[in-house]
């Protein structure tokens, strides 16, 4: 397709949702949603934000399904379709990332069962198909880091690619080392395993739990230093065993690799670490007999509970000086539902409180009679906020479903107390 230009009106939510300014940034006729809570969806200058345009919102895609890859000028109020893609999922889109300029802009597309990053250059128009998947991009733009994109949705759907069940593309029984986490240079398009499954498992001290399983990488994530990995990994089993999850960190040429979280403390419904800001500690939901929002050191040491009177939740993630804890909640947590609408947390760590930027509603419409709703939202077509900062900590982009289409927003917190 063209890339194609239009201009558009922000909206605002009701102020009685809302205890600071909030602005739907995209057009009320679409549904879109942007990437995840532990990448912006900013510009290195703030002035361009790029998301994704779903073709329906009610059901997962198809192998052949196409998204739209957009990016939305804030000062002038418009739309630019870049790109059509088939390789996204509901939950983080096409992992569109932005390289060192407002010209780059990175994001997966798929060929079969080959999930592949593509780089597409504002200026020029000009786009590159690149030898590797990205899930995150190094902050310079030199490298993409991720998983296998074909695979993920084996453990998860939404966060990888659709592949069509032709391809026979299941993780194979044990951990592989021709699989795992790679890097792809982006300057000379060369694509290296940097960290293979079976160097994972080598890492474990029990390894009798994993027997009969099929590991898979999951999330990657970068610390801003850009000298740290955190490779979620997941272990399936056929016979229906729950999965074991496990938290690796290495260095970025993917050596002295430690067990940042064993599996067994990773326990049921504990989920989404996210790197502190001092790129040393490991923010994360763990159930401890109640949700408490966790932090621990990458090498495993120093775990420990911060506000223990503040329940844990959503997906967590500092603000710059580490005194603010910002997430969003599920709407099965109902605790923090009011008025069917969710909360963007805001747990203020220094004073034990919390408040809360504003509420938004995330149920969707069904508006297809082959959709497989039934009675409210299935679990795997949720609309999850995922709040993210941008760089200063003066604005939050999330999702959210006003008027019950997902759509993206934006609330300007440029009056919190932050050390900038």
């Amino acid at each position: 397709m063209r890339s194609s230009t239009r201009r558009f009106k922000f909206r605002s939510i009701a102020a009685n949702d809302s205890n600071f300014p909030v602005t739907i940034v995209t057009p009320e006729d679409g549904y879109f949603i942007h990437n995840f809570f532990d990448v912006r969806p900013w510009s290195p200058s703030e002035r361009l934000l790029a998301c994704l345009k779903l073709p329906f919102q009610d059901r997962t895609p198809g192998p052949e399904d196409e998204a739209v890859v957009c990016v939305i000028d804030l000062e002038k109020s418009e739309i630019l379709n870049i790109a059509p893609t088939k390789g996204w999922g509901l939950q983080v889109g096409a992992h569109i990332c932005w390289g060192p300029t407002d010209e780059l802009l990175y994001f997966n597309d798929k060929d079969g069962s080959d999930v592949f990053a593509v780089e597409y250059n504002l200026k020029t128009g000009i786009s590159r198909r690149l030898s590797g998947p990205v899930y995150q991009i190094a902050t310079d733009g030199s490298a993409l880091y991720g998983p296998s994109l074909a695979l993920i949705n084996h453990s998860q759907n939404g966060y990888g690619a659709t592949i069509d069940p032709g391809f026979n593309c299941a993780p194979a029984l044990g951990a592989s080392d021709a699989e795992g986490l790679w890097r792809t240079d982006v300057k000379h398009n060369a694509r290296g395993l940097l960290f293979s499954l079976r160097q994972a498992y080598e890492l474990l001290p029990d390894k009798h739990s994993f027997e009969g399983g099929r590991f898979i990488f999951f999330h990657t994530k970068l610390n801003r230093q850009n000298n740290r990995i955190m490779q979620v990994v997941r272990c399936i089993f056929d016979d229906g065993r729950p999965e074991n999850r496990f938290i690796v960190t290495m260095d970025m040429d993917g050596n002295d690799a430690r067990i940042a979280l064993p599996f067994e403390l990773w326990l049921p419904q504990s989920h989404h670490p996210e790197w502190h800001p001092d790129g040393e500690h490991i923010l994360m939901n763990l159930n401890l007999n109640v949700m408490r929002f966790s932090l621990f050191n990458y090498d495993g040491t120093d775990l420990r509970i911060l506000c223990p009177s503040i329940r844990g939740g959503g997906h967590p993630s500092f603000s710059l000086d580490g005194r603010y804890i910002l997430t969003d909640a599920y709407t099965s947590e109902t605790w923090f539902v009011r008025d069917n609408k969710v909360p963007i947390r805001l747990v203020d760590v220094r004073n034990e409180s919390e408040s809360a930027i504003c509420y938004v509603p995330t149920f969707v419409q069904a508006e297809h009679k082959d959709s497989i709703w039934k009675n409210g939202n299935p679990n795997e077509l949720r609309c999850d906020p995922h709040p993210v900062w941008n760089q200063r900590c003066t604005k939050v982009c999330f999702n959210a479903a006003p008027g019950a289409r997902r759509q993206v927003l934006v609330a300007d917190v440029a009056d919190l107390p932050i050390q900038r």
